[in-house]
């Protein structure tokens, strides 16, 4: 009987533990839901992407192991992302035919720039294709599903620039030798990147909700919250 209840004891700690990272880590579902969101097919509802992520984050709690050494939200990140984008190819068949027409579509854009001095026309594209406009614009929507190649790449896409495994630049706020300097630091930048900064890692607003307070697009407020934490860390890095 007290092995039984040892087990049991057991288990309830592990669902405690589990219940404990899932609540400190949702604000990061969010976030990677939003970063995403400008670069999955437009099909994926940002809804659909927290809630998908919401079971990577679930799934990562329970399946985590601390004696790895690997920081809990550098692996929950990776499930979170993977949740979600195998969701999106499992959304999207990739057939020949769309790479086909993406090939086809970008020789006559290239060869009617060449010709023309500027950028086509939709309808110039598909009059070089022998194509009609409607059919040109489902092919393109046929394509467009299938785009999420580049931010699944190892190679660095700003990802993990963004909220990747190096902790907030706010956050060396808090160490006594380095607070001083990202606080003048911060006073130097303008209002526009004080504010991101704030709305980003303390209100913690998904990209698409700061670009509704800010009024730009979502890839504008990734370029803005990207260089300016270069910013930081650059200058934290050349005073430190």
């Amino acid at each position: 009987m007290k092995s039984l209840n040892q087990a049991n004891d057991y288990q309830k700690n592990e669902l405690t533990n589990s219940h404990a990272l899932v609540n400190q880590h949702i604000s990061l579902v969010n976030r990677i839901a939003g970063y995403l969101r400008a670069r999955v097919p437009k099909f994926m509802e940002y809804d659909d992407m927290v809630q998908i992520g919401m079971l990577g984050l679930l799934s990562a709690a329970n399946t985590f192991d601390e004696k790895t050494g690997v920081a809990f939200k550098d692996y929950a990140k990776n499930r979170i992302k993977g949740a979600i984008l195998d969701e999106v190819r499992k959304l999207s068949d990739i057939s020949r035919l769309a790479i086909k027409n993406s090939q086809q579509h970008d020789k006559a854009k290239h060869e009617l720039e060449n010709e023309l001095g500027v950028l086509p026309k939709n309808s110039q594209i598909a009059d070089k294709l022998d194509i009609t406009l409607d059919e040109y614009e489902r092919q393109r929507t046929h394509i467009d599903r299938f785009k999420i190649d580049k931010i699944d790449s190892d190679e660095g896409d700003g990802f993990d620039n963004l909220i990747g495994s190096k902790e907030s630049p706010l956050g060396l706020l808090e160490d006594e030798q380095l607070g001083g300097i990202v606080t003048e630091l911060i006073s130097k930048l303008n209002e526009r990147k004080k504010l991101v900064l704030n709305l980003y890692y303390v209100e913690e607003l998904n990209l698409k909700e700061i670009g509704s307070v800010i009024g730009v697009k979502e890839s504008r407020v990734s370029q803005i919250l990207s260089s300016t934490v270069k910013e930081l860390r650059d200058g934290v890095a050349r005073v430190a």
